[in-house]
């Protein structure tokens, strides 16, 4: 009777315990790849490019046959120094023009003047001229420019029309030409400054790799999808930066194998990528191991009871629905083995792994059998679970430390990693069949630069 009653107890006291919830798995991290292009000497290509006049000034021009005599026309022209204005992906060409024009009938060699606007002694009419360039990339990492012509804005009016025509609509034509060009030039001109597709794959290249942090100690980035970032203007300069989706780990031991896989199109879809680095943090520590550093505490010692004194002679380790199982070989007032079940916590402050919520199992019940129920409510449990304690090999501090020294090197000549972390959150630790996995993230910033001298 007394067996059973003891038994019961126990199944009562050593009820199951569910193992924790799996937290949710780690937003993907954004990986930015800024590429900052001087539009300067673009705009200063476009200055010395654009005729300060038209070709054909002064000369008399048909215009189509629409009743009467030959219509003509002749005018003079210059435009004041263009000014660029940069506003996102978008850059806007104006300048002002200056101009006269004369209409007539031609007669045989002669053309009778019919009226005019702007000639002396009245001063040029003026207008201004604009055009608006929308930069944009396609998926194949090209780039793709997008002109669009402003109407002309008259600053001083004229009422001169002739047979129906805008005498002043044609003057300004060849202008309003002279500008497209202009900045339909600067396609090949941005698209040799950022190599844009040159500078991608390189960074792909390099996010793939896994960076050695310190000996035994490797990040790898594990990227996933290349999106666009929102463009980004300051004065003359245009920022367009590639942002690599990744979902970046920190394992301890053997360098991780990588198998290549080639630049993916652009991403164009709509939607944010999460905003910095989550670094995956992996620390593992083996059973064997951790019983080692167990029996190196606790092994040999004698412990006080208020039952009598008992040592430790053998620590062993396994896995069980998610628990550790601690079986411990004892000899003095309790002569035996112990089986516990308890769950791994990770002790920041230590940088350690506890078991907590340490009790005994159903296995232990033929001890409880010889030894009674002091043997569940004395202070050998508590003993017990002060000293299951283990060390990790690498402290996670540690390794925050050399993540952030990590994050800031050259991969490869013209590519260098710059970041910093600062958060340290340990998400959840497991029980594998063969050892105990701590799960931490690294919270961050990084980005990967790419100079412009690629070839």
């Amino acid at each position: 009777m007394r067996t059973i009653l003891l038994s019961a107890l126990a199944t009562a006291l050593l009820g199951a315990q569910e193992p924790p919830p799996a937290p949710a798995p780690p937003p993907p991290s954004t990986l930015a790849t800024p590429i900052v292009v001087d539009l300067g000497p673009m705009f200063a290509a476009a200055e010395r490019n654009t005729p300060v006049t038209p070709p054909g000034v002064e000369t008399w021009t048909n215009l189509p046959n629409v009743g009467t005599g030959l219509p003509a026309y002749r005018f003079n022209l210059y435009r004041d120094p263009l000014y660029f204005v940069v506003k996102g992906n978008r850059i806007v060409a104006h300048t002002t023009v200056n101009y006269w024009f004369e209409v007539g009938l031609r007669m045989g060699s002669y053309v009778k003047g019919m009226g005019s606007c702007g000639l002396p002694p009245e001063k040029f009419r003026r207008a201004r001229l604009g055009i608006q360039a929308e930069v944009n990339l396609t998926p194949d990492w090209n780039l793709d420019l997008r002109l669009t012509p402003e109407e002309p804005v008259r600053i001083d009016g004229c009422q001169i029309t002739f047979v129906g025509y805008d005498i002043t609509d044609r003057v300004l034509s060849g202008m309003k030409d002279n500008l497209t060009k202009a900045l339909e030039a600067m396609r090949s001109q941005i698209q040799d400054a950022v190599k844009l597709r040159a500078r991608a794959e390189e960074a792909w290249r390099q996010a793939l790799q896994p960076v050695e942090l310190a000996p035994g100690v490797y990040l790898a980035l594990n990227p996933e999808r290349v999106r666009l970032a929102p463009w980004a203007s300051q004065g003359k300069t245009l920022t367009l930066t590639p942002e690599i989706q990744v979902r970046p780990a920190i394992t301890l031991g053997v360098r991780p194998e990588v198998a290549p896989r080639p630049l993916p199109p652009l991403d164009l879809s709509a939607g944010p990528i999460a905003a910095g680095l989550n670094l995956q943090v992996d620390a593992d520590l083996s059973f064997e191991h951790a019983a080692k550093q167990m029996m190196a505490q606790v092994g040999g010692q004698t412990f006080e009871t208020e039952k009598g004194k008992f040592r430790i002679e053998g620590v062993a380790i396994r896995a069980k629905d998610g628990f550790a199982y601690l079986d411990l070989d004892v000899r003095g007032r309790v002569d035996g083995r112990l089986t516990l079940k308890g769950r791994p916590v990770f002790d920041a402050q230590l940088g350690i792994l506890r078991l907590e919520d340490l009790d005994y199992t159903l296995e232990t019940q033929s001890l409880f059998t010889r030894f009674g129920e002091w043997l569940y409510r004395g202070t050998l449990k508590r003993t017990l679970s002060e000293k299951c304690g283990m060390f990790l090999d690498h402290s996670l501090k540690d390794i925050k430390e050399k993540t952030r020294a990590g994050l800031n090197r050259t991969l490869a000549p013209g590519v260098a990693l710059a970041g910093d972390v600062d958060l340290l959150h340990v998400r959840r630790v497991d029980v594998l069949p063969d050892r105990f996995k701590v799960e931490a993230r690294l919270e961050g910033t990084a980005r990967l630069l790419v100079t412009p001298d690629l070839k």
